[in-house]
C-alpha cells in the first residue's frame, strides 16, 4: 500500500513531527511510505526519516536565491486556510497551488494530513479514490469551541480523523465533525531507544517541550524549588525552546536556583538524556498526547505529570508507572516529585513498570493500529455507497474455471457483455469482452459467462470487471456471491500454469487476478525454527523426478548476485528447503537488502518464482506475516532476517542491520 503523510515542516524536531516520522517508519516495514514536507527552511532535518521512508518538499524557503522564496504568490493569502488559524500566516496562494498539484498527482492509496491546515487541503483536493485521513494533535484540548467550528468546517470530505488519545476522540466525537467524519483514538508511536534503560540512580529530573505558557514550566520550577530545600544534590533539566525562555530564566534567577535548574535548549533526540534521568516531569495545563512522557518511559524512567486534559491520564497509571498531580497545584506537584526523589524502591519499581507499559506504543503496535483505522475507514466508505442494481457473482468450478453470473437484468437481452480491463495496461491494449448468455435454469433474470483459461486472452495482472448494457459507457460491477470452493489452477502442465482468482476490491468492485507462468513454485508451508527458514511447496509445470531441487536466492537489483541452496523431493512435484538465516546475513553488503526466491531443478535452466497464488486470501502480504530473526554475525552489528510476501504475492526475504 502507498501511504503519504503531508507534514508542515518535516525538518523540525517538535513532538507532532517526531510522532509522524515515527509512525511513517513503523509502516515502512510493510508499505511504501512517503513524508511530504510542505515547507523546507533547513538543509538537513533535525530527525532523519527512518530507513525505507521516502521524503520530498513542496516549497523550498531556504536562504539564498530560490524560486519559491521569490514567488510573488507568497504575498496573496491562502483561499483555503482561514486567517483565524494559528499557523495561517505560513499559507499563501503559492502553498495552495503547490499542495493542490501534489494531491491531484499523487498515486498514494492513503493520504494523511497531519495538521488542521493540511487536513483541510486533503479534504478539498485529495483524489476521490484515495483514502483521505487527518492526523491531528491540537483540537479540543487547545482550540476554543468557536475556533474548532471554523477549523473543522473544511474537513467534511475526510474519511476519518485520528487523534492521539481516547479523551480527545470522545470530545471531538461529542462536538461532531462535519459530514459525520469518524474519529479514532491512535496513540503516538515511539520506537525502542538505542540506549540502555535508566537505572534510577541519577539525581536528575528531566522535562522537555516547547517553552510556551500551557506547558507550565514555571509551575515545575516552583515545585522543584521545594525539592531543592530538602535535596540540594538534585537537578532539574528542561529541554526546549520557545517564547517563555526569557521569563523562565528570570524565574530561575529570582528563586536562586541557577545551580539546580538548567534550561538546556532543544535536542532532536533525547533518549540519552532520558536514560541519564531518575524522574520525568510534565506540569502542563493540557496535552494532546504527551510524547515526551512515553519517550521517557521507553527508557525506563517513571513519570510525574499533571492529570491534565488529553493523553497523560491514559499514559500514566498512578502509583504504578508514575504519579499524577492536580493541574495548577504547585504544592501537590512538589509532593509528587518528593515522593519519587525520596523513595528509591518506588522509583525503581515504577521505572520498571514504565518500561513495560511503554511497549504498547512501539512501532509494531502503532502500525497495526493505523492499519486497522485504514481497514475500518475503507469498510465505512464501501457501506456508505448506495448499492448498485446489478451484481456479478462468481463460481469457481472443480477444474478452476470461473463462471460469472449476472443478476438483476430483465430477461430477453442478447446484447449484454462483460468487459474486462487490465490495470496499468498499455494504451493500445484492447479490453476483453465476454458475451453474457441467458441462464434461465439458474433462475429468473440470470445470465452467465465463462472466463477463458487461455493465457493469451487474459494475461497476468488484475482485471476490473465492467458491464456493457449498450446504453452508455461500461460501468464497474459490484460482486455478488463468490463461491471459491473449486479454486485451484485452471491449467497446469508443460505448456504453463494458469491461476485465476476473483475477489472484491477495497473499493467494492469485482476484480479478477490472473497469473500465467511457464512454471510456478507454490509455497505451502513457511516456518522459522532455530535460525533456519523452512520452506515446503509444490512445483507446477514439471516434476522433479531424479533431479535435485534447488533454491535460487537473487539479490533484488543485482541480477548477477545470487547463490543456490540444495533441497529435497520425493521425485514428484513436492520440494522442501532449509535456509539458514546466517547465509543471508553473511551476504549483507549495505544496510538493507531484499532477496527474491526461485525454485529450479539441477541441470535445468528454467526456474520458477516462489509465491503463494493458490489461496483464497486476498491480501496475502498482510495475512501471512512472519517474524524477524536476529543473526549476530561476528563482531559486526546484529542483522534482521524476515521472510515476507510482496504485493504480487511472491515470497522474498528482507535482510537489514538491526538498529542499536
Amino acid at each position: 500500500m502507498k501511504i503519504d503523510f503531508l507534514v508542515q515542516n518535516a525538518f523540525a524536531a517538535d513532538g507532532a513531527t517526531r510522532a509522524v516520522l515515527n509512525l511513517a517508519g513503523a509502516l515502512a516495514d510493510t508499505h511504501e511510505v512517503r513524508v511530504v514536507s510542505v515547507f523546507r527552511w533547513l538543509d538537513r532535518p533535525a530527525v532523519a526519516p527512518a530507513h525505507g521512508v521516502r521524503s520530498l518538499s513542496l516549497l523550498d524557503l531556504r536562504e539564498g536565491r530560490r524560486p519559491d522564496k521569490q514567488d510573488i504568490r507568497r504575498l496573496t493569502p491562502s483561499r483555503v486556510i482561514p486567517r483565524t488559524q494559528e499557523m495561517s500566516w505560513r499559507y499563501s496562494q503559492l502553498t495552495d497551488d503547490k499542495v493542490e498539484e501534489y494531491l491531484v498527482g499523487t498515486q498514494a492509496q492513503v493520504v494523511v494530513g497531519t495538521s488542521l491546515e493540511l487536513a483541510a487541503y486533503v479534504s478539498r483536493w485529495g483524489r476521490p479514490r484515495a483514502l483521505r485521513l487527518g492526523q491531528l494533535h491540537l483540537l479540543s484540548t487547545v482550540l476554543s469551541a468557536q475556533e474548532q467550528s471554523r477549523a473543522w468546517a473544511g474537513l467534511g470530505r475526510l474519511d476519518a480523523v485520528v487523534v492521539p488519545s481516547s479523551a480527545e476522540a470522545a470530545a471531538v466525537t461529542e462536538a461532531g465533525l462535519p459530514g459525520g467524519v469518524a474519529v479514532h483514538a491512535h496513540p503516538d508511536c515511539v520506537p525502542e531507544p538505542r540506549v540502555r534503560p535508566a537505572d534510577g540512580r541519577s539525581r536528575v529530573v528531566t522535562a522537555a517541550g516547547r517553552l510556551v505558557p500551557e506547558k507550565r514550566f514555571d509551575l515545575l520550577i516552583q515545585a522543584f524549588a521545594q525539592v531543592c530545600v530538602k535535596h540540594p544534590d538534585w537537578q532539574l533539566r528542561i529541554f526546549g525552546t520557545g517564547p517563555e525562555y526569557g521569563s523562565l530564566r528570570a524565574l530561575v534567577a529570582d528563586l536562586d536556583l541557577y545551580n539546580h535548574v538548567f534550561l538546556m535548549m532543544e535536542e532532536p533526540r533525547l533518549e540519552s538524556q532520558w536514560a541519564a534521568s531518575a524522574v520525568a516531569a510534565s506540569a502542563s495545563d493540557r496535552e494532546s498526547f504527551g510524547l515526551a512522557l512515553v519517550e521517557a518511559m521507553r527508557c525506563g524512567v517513571p513519570v510525574v505529570s499533571t492529570a491534565c486534559p488529553g493523553g497523560p491520564t491514559e499514559i500514566v497509571r498512578h502509583e504504578v508507572n508514575g504519579l499524577l498531580a492536580p493541574v495548577d497545584d504547585v504544592d501537590a506537584f512538589a509532593a509528587a516529585l518528593l515522593r519519587l526523589v525520596e523513595d528509591d524502591d518506588a522509583r525503581t519499581a515504577m521505572g520498571r513498570q514504565a518500561l513495560e507499559d511503554s511497549r504498547h506504543y512501539g512501532p509494531e503496535e502503532a502500525a497495526g493500529r493505523f492499519e486497522k483505522v485504514i481497514r475500518t475507514s475503507r469498510r465505512a466508505r464501501r457501506e456508505s455507497r448506495p448499492a448498485a442494481e446489478i451484481s456479478v457473482g462468481c463460481t469457481v468450478e472443480q477444474d478452476g474455471l470461473i463462471g460469472l453470473h449476472l443478476a438483476g437484468v430483465k430477461d430477453g437481452r442478447d446484447d449484454l457483455q462483460l468487459v474486462l480491463r487490465r490495470r496499468k495496461a498499455p494504451r493500445d491494449e484492447r479490453p476483453v469482452r465476454l458475451p453474457l448468455l441467458p441462464a434461465g435454469h439458474l433462475g429468473p433474470h440470470r445470465y452467465t459467462a465463462v472466463v477463458p483459461p487461455d493465457p493469451g486472452v487474459l494475461t497476468e495482472g488484475r482485471w476490473d470487471v465492467h458491464l456493457d448494457t449498450g446504453e452508455g459507457r461500461p460501468a464497474k460491477v459490484r460482486p455478488g456471491p463468490l463461491d471459491l470452493r473449486g479454486f485451484g489452477p485452471v491449467a497446469t502442465g508443460p505448456e504453463g500454469t494458469v491461476v485465476q482468482f476473483p475477489y472484491a476490491s477495497e473499493s467494492g468492485h469485482l476484480v479478477l487476478r490472473t497469473w500465467t507462468r511457464e512454471r510456478h513454485a507454490e509455497a505451502t508451508e513457511v516456518w522459522i525454527s532455530e535460525g533456519v527458514v523452512h520452506l515446503r511447496g509444490l512445483l507446477y509445470g514439471s516434476d522433479f523426478g531424479e533431479a535435485e531441487p534447488l533454491l535460487l536466492m537473487r539479490r533484488r537489483g543485482v541480477e548477477a548476485h545470487s547463490f543456490w541452496l540444495s533441497g529435497s523431493s520425493s521425485g514428484a512435484a513436492d520440494f522442501s528447503f532449509a535456509l539458514p538465516t546466517s547465509d543471508l546475513a553473511e551476504q549483507l553488503v549495505g544496510r538493507h537488502e531484499l532477496w527474491d526466491l526461485w525454485v529450479g531443478r539441477r541441470y535445468d535452466p528454467v526456474v520458477a518464482r516462489l509465491g503463494r497464488f493458490l489461496t483464497d486470501v486476498v491480501d496475502v502480504k498482510a495475512v501471512f506475516a512472519y517474524p524477524n530473526t536476529v543473526v549476530q554475525a561476528g563482531d559486526g552489528p546484529a542483522v534482521l532476517v524476515k521472510p515476507y510476501y510482496t504485493a504480487g504475492t511472491e515470497l522474498s526475504v528482507r535482510v537489514s542491520e538491526k538498529a542499536e
